[in-house]
């Protein structure tokens, strides 16, 4: 949490504060996409979140208890299920971490075996490669391509999305199934657009490997927030904000500065009517374009190809200024804008096409 809250304080000459695509983020988007719908495409979606398998452990155990003394079909019990729904999928890794830990603390008995059928049963629909994809993006002639073909490479976002958006329109399937699906498009629309979670940016000096979607690139934020060096890829993960008592604020100053007229040509060439590959592969690459020209910018890919300072290893942490928070705000801003508008496009069709 320190670390985030120095990141705020890292921005504090733009006007309101905002980070993006940590928990906050993702629920910022789906709240976007919830005021988006209409009623009976809100209950649409809250019926089948309802009978999502891990309901009880994932979200019931978890409702604030003012939220769980609503009835079931309260709007705003509703809303709270449907945006804790969108950051669900990062839940599942926390959870597999821990139970790990717990299980290598015990001995053989009773406890662990319970322990172990629990993570068994979090590892079905945990799947972190689905989280992102790693284009190249290189900087320097000689820096090669370091990324498995697509054909030996786990599933990313690319395939995930687009399967959980057929898997959400099936009708023919369990709806437990559907349920989990709805999960991962509200998750997966939020990952699509963040653009660190499309690219990884080469250096044949100082990133052979890639840079992981900014994991591996160590910055240093401007004021109090640079004492410690920090991931980039945790800026734009934080771009949104991470406190949930400002998140409805941040919702309208996005929809404000972003509204959804704005948009429409974008929106429109999206509509998921030349397919849902091509459409999620639309957004793909506006995510990339968007790690390419700005958060990638000019300063940071000189700080990468400028010779090492006497005595340095090397270039990091690459210190980033005010100027450039500010302008990833814009960026972050927009680019949650369009996830929210086009994640509600995507339940409304799904809606459409399973009404009886």
């Amino acid at each position: 949490m320190a670390a985030r809250l120095t990141i705020a304080a890292a921005i504090v000459a733009a006007p309101g504060t905002a980070r993006a695509w940590n928990e906050s983020g993702h629920r910022i988007v789906a709240r976007i996409a919830w005021d988006e719908l209409t009623r009976a495409q809100q209950v649409f979606a809250s019926e089948l979140l309802v009978r999502h398998p891990r309901f009880a452990e994932d979200f019931a155990a978890r409702m604030p208890p003012e939220i769980a003394a609503r009835p079931a079909d309260d709007a705003e019990r509703q809303q709270w299920v449907f945006m804790h729904a969108a950051i669900w999928p990062d839940l599942l890794k926390g959870a597999n971490r821990q139970l790990n830990e717990a299980i290598a603390a015990l001995s053989a008995g009773p406890e662990k075996t319970e322990i172990e059928r629990r993570l068994a049963d979090v590892k079905r629909h945990d799947n972190p490669t689905w989280h992102y994809d790693n284009k190249p993006i290189h900087i320097d002639p000689y820096a090669l391509p370091a990324i498995a073909p697509p054909a030996t490479r786990p599933l990313g976002v690319q395939q995930a999305l687009p399967n959980a958006l057929r898997e959400l329109d099936d009708r023919s399937l369990p709806v437990e199934r559907r349920a989990v699906a709805l999960a991962w498009v509200l998750h997966l629309v939020g990952d699509s657009h963040q653009p660190l979670h499309t690219v990884a940016l080469f250096s044949s000096r100082h990133l052979p490997q890639g840079d992981l979607g900014g994991n591996a690139l160590i910055v240093r934020l401007p004021g109090p927030a640079g004492a410690t060096p920090t991931r980039l890829h945790a800026v734009w993960d934080d771009m949104l904000g991470d406190d949930p008592k400002t998140e409805r604020a941040a919702k309208s100053r996005i929809v404000a500065a972003v509204p959804r007229r704005s948009l429409k040509p974008k929106l429109a060439a999206s509509d998921g009517s030349a397919g849902v590959e091509a459409m999620v592969n639309l957004w793909l690459d506006e995510s990339y374009r968007a790690a390419d020209t700005s958060v990638y910018d000019g300063r940071l890919r000189e700080a990468l190809l400028a010779p090492l300072a006497a005595g340095a290893t090397s270039p990091f942490p690459i210190a980033l200024d005010r100027r450039y928070l500010q302008a990833a705000r814009a960026v972050a801003m927009r680019r949650a804008a369009l996830a929210g508008y086009r994640l509600a496009d995507c339940i409304g069709r799904a809606e459409n096409r399973t009404r009886p």
